[in-house]
């Protein structure tokens, strides 16, 4: 998986989970979630520390700019990414994504059985 399956595999969630996307502004927020028991590595650390800093996370994001922030070197993107509608406006809707602070390869990603890793849609 490259950068653009992972922004076709967050698309594909959010159409089947939210009607009527077209002609729609998407934003997004990102909330990083400290997983308890169990093992971080380097690049979860590096991720930590340089990305998912105060800077990067009390802002909106456009649809490419939250996949250029998650979709690390080396194919390594968050282990699962819960997507919540958070608001929806006749010209905007956002999703706050819930993403684990584990970053891991395609092969190792959660979700893969709803088809579209690491993807998942929650209600709130």
């Amino acid at each position: 998986m490259d950068r653009e399956q992972f922004k076709s595999n967050l698309l594909q969630t959010i159409q089947e989970a939210v009607n009527e996307l077209e002609n729609k502004t998407l934003r997004f927020s990102i909330t990083p979630i400290k997983e308890e028991n169990v093992k971080y590595n380097s690049t979860d650390d590096l991720a930590r520390l340089w990305i998912l800093t105060e800077k990067n996370l009390n802002k909106q994001f456009t649809l490419d700019e939250v996949v250029d922030l998650l979709s690390l070197p080396n194919y390594k993107y968050p282990l699962w990414v819960k997507i919540i509608l958070s608001e929806s406006t006749d010209e905007t809707i956002s999703f706050e994504l819930k993403i684990s602070m584990r970053f891991r390869t395609p092969t190792q990603l959660k979700h893969l059985e709803v088809g579209y890793p690491p993807f998942v849609y929650e209600l709130k």
